[in-house]
């Protein structure tokens, strides 16, 4: 081969390397702060369609001063097109003890995947704690874990109910409606904090939008908000497939009813909870939302019907004979905090998103 061909060569797979492979970051001493979890760099989603990520693997080790020392590598499932996330560190307390007045180099792969192309991002950094006792990790504002938010598994569970929600009665003069659309945009701060485990995922007629900015904004003084989150792509919609529905536009009530299922999942964290079918009551202070909840773990739902959420009553925007109901706002009803395991509770922290409907009258 000639040199100039033999230097062609070279470049080509050095090109083909770049586009497989992210450098790795440089490596640097940082200390691991109390709460356990810290960032890495970003990873984003350059695909047209949505990217699936992947830490490989999903637990990284080194050794301080000869101790082994354990972090679980932290970053979103799924990333819609043009999104990114943070690549995080989460040590438990006993990593924490072991690592400090030490320090240890860390590794963390990350793949990303869409389109048909995958992409591997190498994180590297050096990390250190101080040689005192450390404290406790704790959760993110507005997730649970702080106080009134206890975590699955340290002795909370989700509740059944006794009995199931009736069906809104429909009236004669009700009528069957069209172009139904149904959309639920859960609290910011729960899809942020299951996101650190295996995340949101839809079936069934469900599907999730992602985005930077929740369309849902918390209320002032809550923590409904994504928080530190702010800016990474999250399914913060959840569209559903609708089903046969109803407005009577005498009393101006209707049932908006939906197909599909949303699933929250954090393994390490006891939480795997299913949210099915819904039913919008549209009935003025007593408009609701009612799901059909299962769940495993320690949050052991038992697939019952729950009305989940109180829906502040607004009155709709018309076009024609389009109604839409944007951006009800929801809080948990008492059964709707059993089915979270006592996470959110009122009356100051049981926010929980935002519900949409709209419908056309034949």
């Amino acid at each position: 081969m000639s040199s100039a061909r033999h230097a062609m060569a070279i470049g080509v797979l050095a090109l083909a390397g770049a586009l497989i492979a992210g450098p790795a970051a440089e490596a640097k001493t940082r200390t691991v702060p109390d709460g356990g979890v810290l960032k890495l760099g970003t990873v984003r989603c350059t695909a047209t369609e949505a990217c699936v990520v992947k830490p490989q693997p999903k637990r990284v080790a080194a050794k301080a001063d000869g101790k082994k020392v354990k972090a679980r590598v932290l970053v979103p499932s799924v990333l819609g097109p043009g999104g990114k996330a943070a690549v995080k560190l989460r040590f438990g307390s006993g990593a924490l003890e072991r690592l400090a007045g030490s320090s240890a180099t860390f590794q963390a792969r990350v793949l990303v995947t869409g389109s048909g192309e995958q992409s591997s991002h190498l994180f590297k950094a050096t990390l250190k704690r101080p040689a005192v006792a450390p404290t406790k990790p704790t959760k993110p504002s507005g997730t649970p874990g702080t106080p009134g938010n206890p975590v699955p598994g340290e002795g909370t569970h989700s509740e059944p109910i006794s009995g199931e929600p009736t069906p809104l009665p429909r009236p004669l003069t009700a009528k069957t409606v069209e172009n139904v659309s149904l959309k639920w945009f859960p609290r910011a701060s729960w899809l942020a904090y299951v996101a650190t485990g295996e995340g949101t995922t839809t079936a069934n007629g469900a599907s999730s939008i992602f985005s930077t900015v929740p369309p849902c904004p918390a209320q002032p003084g809550s923590n409904e908000g994504g928080g530190s989150n702010s800016g990474v792509s999250l399914p913060y919609e959840i569209a559903f497939t609708p089903s046969e529905s109803w407005f009577d536009p005498a009393t101006n009530t209707a049932s908006i009813n939906g197909t599909g299922s949303v699933s929250f999942r954090f393994k390490s964290h006891t939480i795997d909870l299913t949210g099915s079918d819904p039913e919008i009551q549209l009935n003025g202070s007593s408009s609701q939302a009612i799901f059909r909840f299962s769940g495993a773990e320690g949050t052991p739902y038992p697939n019952q019907r729950v009305s989940l959420l109180n829906l502040t009553p607004t009155a709709p925007t018309v076009e024609g004979n389009t109604y839409t109901y944007n951006l009800l706002r929801g809080t948990l009803t008492p059964n709707g905090e059993k089915v979270f395991a006592g996470f959110y509770t009122a009356p100051t922290n049981n926010g929980f998103g935002c519900v949409s409907a709209s419908f056309t009258v034949p």
